[in-house]
Parts: structure tokens; sequence; C-alpha cells
């Protein structure tokens, strides 16, 4: 019961997500927005290519070790389009919308970043659930793709959303993980 409350609820605070980029007419310095775009100048790609090329000495973190997840970058099919939740072992979290929206930044706050830093930390529990990939793709309908990266390169699981939400995924923990920082996202971006 836990688990559909909680899945609930992330499905909600990624709506609201969508609803509001689609509403806001000025980005903030936490929030981007192009309304107006066209598929060719929406940002999401762009961005979410940069998010999965980061390297680990990048983020200032040379001394990790090479099978050390030192990011997490969570993809969830949406109707329509996707959601990518960005989050780095140094605290930076970042939300993308396919929508062209998204909200950038919380890892700023002090509160946020502990909080990503040490479920970045604990997502190495979940590595070996993943199989080593060589280009990430979209999730496709009803789907969640959970990308890790480390040095040795990017490893990636994907679970089926339902399965996720309703706790009989083995990873229904890590997706109430990822939904706790979405609600982070969410609240710093609400000033």
């Amino acid at each position: 019961m836990k688990y559909i409350i909680i899945g609930i609820a992330a499905i909600i605070a990624i709506g609201f997500f969508i609803s509001r980029t689609n509403r806001t007419k000025k980005a903030s310095a936490e929030q981007v927005q192009v309304p107006g775009k066209t598929s060719q100048q929406n940002p999401y790609m762009e961005m979410r290519n940069m998010a999965f090329s980061t390297k680990a000495d990048q983020l200032g973190l040379q001394n990790i070790a090479d099978d050390k997840v030192y990011g997490l970058i969570t993809e969830m099919a949406m109707n329509p389009g996707s959601a990518s939740v960005i989050s780095f072992l140094t605290g930076d979290t970042s939300l993308y919308l396919s929508s062209g929206g998204g909200f950038i930044g919380a890892g700023q706050h002090e509160d946020v970043r502990q909080m990503v830093a040490q479920k970045v930390d604990g997502f190495q529990n979940y590595l070996s659930k993943a199989k080593k990939i060589d280009e990430p793709t979209l999730p496709e309908g009803g789907t969640v793709n959970f990308n890790f990266l480390t040095k040795n390169g990017i490893y990636s699981v994907t679970q089926n959303k339902a399965d996720l939400e309703s706790g009989k995924s083995e990873l229904s923990d890590l997706f109430i993980e990822v939904n706790e920082i979405i609600t982070q996202i969410r609240l710093k971006s609400q000033g």
C-alpha cells in the first residue's frame, strides 16, 4: 500500500511539473522554460546527452574506484515524452522534461545536496542489477530506465513502472528514493 501511495504521489508530482512547464512564461534561475520551441530547438536531448557524458573527474571525483557509482540518471516514460532525473555523488541534481522544461540546480541548496549525495552513494547497492551498455536509450511506454554512471561506463536496467509503484520490483526501493529526490527538486523550485 505504501508503494502505491508513493507511486501515485510521484505521478502527480511529475504531472505537476509537466503542466507547470506548459503554463509558465518566465524562467527563473532554477527553472528552464522553452515555450513555443520546436523539437529542433528543445534543449532536452542536449542536456540529457551532457548529463550522460559527465565524467567523475569533471565533478572533482578523481579518486573514486572505477566501479563506484558517481551518478544516476533515472528516465521515466511519460504520456507524452519522458522525464530525466539527474543525480550525482556531489549532490548536484536536476529534472529535465522532454517537453522542453525542467528544474536545474536544486543541489545548490545545502539540505538537498547532502540528501542527494547520500542517496547516490547508496545507489551502489543496485549496480549489480544493471548491465553495461554502450548507448543509453529513452524509456518506452510504461517503463523506467535506471542508468548508473561509473568510470567503467554506463550500466542500465529497465523496469516496469507499475511493478515499481506496487512494490513488486526488486528496485522499488530505488524508485522510492528517486521520487524523494523529485520531491525535493519540486519543493525548491517553488521557492
